[in-house]
């Protein structure tokens, strides 16, 4: 298994063709190649759950580019139309939600957040015993006097790709996707587990290595 390459990697960036606000939404839509309008009503009702929908929003603002190869144009009025209309719909199948105590029974930080993160740093742990290299006591060699053995792909703290640590970047990297999307996952995870997420990023700094090579400036 080789390193995947950085080129490969689809980039999410904020749209300057499709955009109410910032872009957030029709950057994400451009990027899964869906509605961009059913990314926007996500944000709502992730909005109705305690916050969380404003603030992955404004999170997204810092953390993901414009798209610098778009020139921005004006939304056509019947997209807008169609937005509002489903927007609409939307907000009142809430409200009846709501008088029926959906929200108010249902929130994020009531997920069990603390066994979620258990489970992902458990999984981190056993991920770095497995992903050691093997010893061989006579590996075999191919024509070209290399070992037969596959290298094995690590997990680092990026050095190019940060905004932080490094974190986000690394396992961004590691699974060949855009670490603006790891970011972001990070940030609406923290928040709707009252910042354990936080926690567990601080703990990742000391437990994955910082990538090899010289620092660039």
């Amino acid at each position: 298994m080789t390193e995947p390459s950085k080129d490969t990697v689809k980039k999410l960036f904020r749209s300057r063709t499709d955009r109410f606000l910032a872009g957030v939404c029709g950057g994400l839509g451009e990027y899964f190649n869906i509605d961009s309008n059913l990314i926007r009503l996500l944000f709502v009702v992730l909005a109705f759950m305690g916050g969380a929908g404003i603030i992955l929003y404004l999170a997204a603002l810092i953390i993901v580019p414009e798209n610098p190869h778009q020139a921005a144009t004006v939304r056509r009025k019947s997209n807008q139309t169609m937005f509002w209309a489903l927007l609409l719909i939307t907000l009142g199948v809430l409200l009846l939600l709501r008088q029926f105590g959906f929200f108010y029974s249902f929130h994020f930080h009531q997920f069990p957040w603390s066994v979620i993160w258990a489970i992902f740093l458990i999984g981190i742990g056993l991920f770095l015993i497995f992903s050691q290299p093997r010893k061989a006591e006579t590996p075999p060699e191919s024509e070209e006097g290399e070992t037969g053995e596959t290298p094995t792909v690590k997990i680092y703290r990026s050095r190019e790709d940060r905004m932080l640590a490094g974190v986000c970047g690394g396992i961004a990297r590691y699974f060949n996707v855009d670490a603006s999307l790891v970011r972001l996952a990070w940030v609406l995870a923290s928040v709707a587990s009252i910042g354990l997420g936080i926690l567990v990023y601080i703990l990742l700094i000391f437990v994955f290595p910082e990538e090899p090579g010289e620092q660039t400036a």
